[in-house]
């Protein structure tokens, strides 16, 4: 599926002789002359979108690529290559300016085809130096969520929930997507080769990163990217956005202010980041000390809140040293005299140590995992937690879940209006006959397709009580407004 490989001569200066292979016949007259004035016109921005790119300017992009990538490589070390300085960004548009310049002047002396969108070029040229790629106007537009490489040409994009193959985003082969990948994750010191053929990484942007490579794949690399698109920064702004009604927006932010041990579960994609980042901001107060634990940082509560640290895990290196598990952080988080402890997500044994630090003085704590239902998570995480060394028994880690967990909020993405909503709220009761117990407090009406209290008076008003947080439950169960 690659395209053949064009000759690569020196330009260090005009080109003499270059003819890139796969043009027409030799532009003459008026056009060339147009084209002659586009190519010393400043660089412009990104413009509205155009055709696809011709087979003339992907010649000539093939020329350019190694040459402005070699002098870029002089000028600026691997770390600015992924962030770089305002100034070097303006020393990298000025080079490759005057690289695409001198093509064109070379092409007018040998009669060979000039360059059909000169702008177009210097910007895929910049992207595919300092951005990423073939992949950029993906990640400039809003409206796009994920990105997901399969082939060197074959992209998909996720907007709105829904997703399509994107026919004019292409790589030139594999090896391409491979160096892109090996670019980015380069400078934060992740690797990717065949003793290391996955990787996971946070982007300078807040996106995350995932790509395999063969021996983990068949035979293609893989590549996915999710955006980090924060929709709301409190519980209030979740609202409007359908994701849940007002009256719950009030009860959760009570809950959290109170110190309410909360789960949030849900399907990947279903919101569950952006719902942590929410409840996190609502704990206001200056006495909160919060620690944050991830594997790979998603949370921004540290540039929200007055007083919060955020850990993340790293994975080992290719002789097997320099892992820092999650388990790890969350044990030192302890010792950072924390009040509460948010854990992005829990995959396996760092669950128990979730649960004994709610359990012991740091009430108001934050998860999330993956699951279908309240009861699934719960299920879940007891079971999480048996994959810890300790070893204990499957009794006693239900027991601890029903003391130490109270509320679960489930989300859920749904594809046909491409929302993301909680679809309930759940409060833990306790434990009969082996099993945990509890009552749906919130609920989605079916009549109204609305998040509305159920009518039962939930537990944890004593803790607001305690800690003197303002909340009044709504009217009535049959009040659809709440």
């Amino acid at each position: 599926m690659a395209r053949p490989s064009a000759p690569q001569p020196a330009l260090n200066g005009d080109l003499q002789g270059a003819k890139p292979p796969g043009m027409a016949g030799p532009q003459t007259g008026p056009a060339r002359a147009g084209a002659l004035a586009r190519a010393e016109a400043p660089f412009a921005g990104p413009p509205d979108p155009s055709p696809p790119v011709s087979p003339a300017d992907r010649a000539a992009e093939r020329i350019l690529r190694a040459d402005v990538r070699g002098e870029v490589g002089r000028l600026l070390d691997e770390r600015h290559l992924l962030k770089p300085r305002p100034e070097d960004e303006t020393r990298i548009r000025i080079l490759i300016r005057e690289r695409v310049s001198s093509y064109q002047r070379n092409a007018a002396v040998t009669n060979t085809p000039l360059i059909h969108d000169p702008p177009g070029l210097e910007r895929r040229l910049f992207d595919g130096l300092l951005r990423l790629g073939p992949l950029q106007p993906l990640m400039d537009d809003s409206a796009i969520e994920e990105i997901i490489v399969n082939h060197p040409r074959r992209v998909f994009c996720i907007a709105g929930g829904r997703k399509r193959l994107v026919d004019d985003v292409v790589f030139d082969d594999d090896e391409e997507v491979r160096q892109l990948v090996k670019r980015l994750v380069g400078p934060l010191g992740r690797r990717l080769d065949d003793s290391s053929p996955m990787v996971d990484a946070r982007l300078p942007d807040g996106s995350r990163l995932n790509a395999a490579i063969p021996p983990a794949t068949t035979r293609w690399c893989a590549v996915t990217i999710r955006k980090f698109i924060l929709r709301a920064h409190s519980l209030e702004q979740l609202v409007p956005l359908g994701t849940l009604s007002e009256g719950a927006a009030h009860f959760l932010e009570a809950a959290v202010q109170a110190g309410t041990n909360i789960i949030v579960s849900g399907p990947t994609g279903s919101g569950k980041t952006t719902l942590v980042n929410c409840l996190g901001a609502a704990i206001a107060s200056p006495e909160e000390r919060l620690v944050t634990v991830e594997e790979t940082a998603e949370l921004s509560l540290e540039h929200v809140l007055p007083d919060c640290v955020a850990l993340q895990a790293r994975a080992g290196n290719v002789e097997g040293t320099g892992e820092i598990r999650i388990r790890d952080l969350v044990r030192n988080a302890l010792r950072m005299r924390p009040t509460r402890i948010v854990i992005g997500e829990v995959r396996g044994g760092e669950a128990l140590d979730m649960l004994l630090a709610m359990n012991t003085g740091h009430e108001g704590s934050l998860s999330t995992l993956h699951a279908n239902s309240p009861r699934d998570a719960l299920d879940r995480l007891a079971l999480l937690a048996s994959m810890a060394e300790e070893r204990l028994t499957g009794e006693s880690l239900t027991k601890l879940v029903a003391r130490t967990v109270e509320l679960v909020v489930q989300l859920r993405f749904e594809p046909r209006t491409g929302r993301r909503r909680v679809v309930s709220i759940f409060e833990v009761t306790g434990l009969e006959s082996g099993v945990v117990t509890g009552n749906e407090l919130w609920a989605v009406d079916p009549a109204g397709d609305r998040l509305v209290w159920r009518g039962i008076q939930p537990r944890c008003l004593a803790k607001m009580d305690a800690r003197a947080v303002p909340y009044v439950l709504p009217p009535s169960p049959g009040d659809r407004s709440a």
